[in-house]
């Protein structure tokens, strides 16, 4: 089987920096795909300059907010999930939320993405509250969705990328379950899932500069196994006032725009696709 690559943008609708990056890559062709957010106070106009240039994006299924500076909505107003406002708070709701009101809150972000005129090609996990992590079921409910409305779903049959982002030498036994039972409730839906999926973990500090996450995604294009593999950035143009952490959002920026990336994957003769090429493969 060849090596086929996916270059995906997080994040889309989340604010005017990120949509700027993302509108500015995905029309140069820097990137193949876009994960959209419902939840956000961009999410309308978001979507409407989106459908205007007729992108093909993915449901960025949202179930928690990031801060208590910037809080989410939940489309569906689950209340198990939210406060009186119909707001997110953070994850620790989702220890106890309704797993009905989980069906209904990612079918209604999905079906506000489509009547919004997006058309929707996959759908992935913001903060992967969908892949068991958190010790609930969730990715049972994402994958009934999926299936419902003929969408692949970005989990990795590879347990790989599980020593990347949590910075493992071995996989524990129980996790490898885990993931072992998540591939296969997928596979008895029917739904598609990628190969393997790669992003970078680190903060800031880590990181340091430019170059050193340059190298890091350099050489998971380079090391990119057969099959379909996912990257996922989550680009954003620089901000006066930001915390230091979103430096590297703007290096993920760079990165994309430079096309190094893509040349990567062109000299190691791997084929750059779309989650909508991804689904009508064989």
């Amino acid at each position: 089987m060849d090596r086929f690559l996916i270059l995906n943008a997080d994040d889309f609708g989340c604010g005017k920096s990120q949509n700027e990056a993302i509108f500015e890559l995905y029309e140069k062709g820097l990137i193949t795909s876009a994960s959209f957010m419902a939840v956000t106070d961009y999410s309308q106009i978001t979507a409407f300059q989106a459908s205007k240039k007729e992108m093909n994006v993915g449901v960025h299924w949202t179930l928690n907010s990031d801060s208590e500076n910037k809080r989410w909505h939940s489309v569906s107003a689950a209340k198990s999930l939210t406060d009186g406002e119909g707001l997110y708070n953070n994850s620790k709701k989702l220890f106890v939320a309704k797993r009905s009101e989980i069906a209904k809150e990612l079918e209604a972000q999905y079906l506000f993405t489509v009547n919004n005129g997006l058309k929707t090609d996959h759908a992935d996990s913001h903060c992967g509250t969908l892949y068991g992590i958190n010790g609930r079921r969730f990715f049972v409910d994402a994958f009934d969705v999926c299936a419902k409305y003929g969408l692949a779903f970005r989990f990795p049959r590879k347990p790989d990328f599980i020593l990347r982002q949590f910075d493992m030498k071995k996989i524990p036994a129980p996790v490898k379950i885990l993931h072992k039972k998540i591939v296969e409730a997928g596979e008895k839906k029917g739904v598609k899932l990628i190969d393997d999926l790669i992003s970078n973990p680190w903060n800031i500090n880590r990181i340091k500069n430019y170059d050193n996450l340059r190298n890091y995604y350099l050489n998971a294009v380079k090391n990119c196994q057969r099959g379909v593999t996912e990257i996922f950035l989550h680009p954003a143009k620089d901000i006066t006032g930001e915390n230091a952490e979103w430096i590297k959002r703007v290096y993920e920026y760079e990165l994309l725009k430079s096309g190094d990336l893509l040349q990567a994957a062109f000299d190691c003769g791997i084929k750059v696709v779309s989650w909508s090429d991804f689904t009508g493969m064989q």
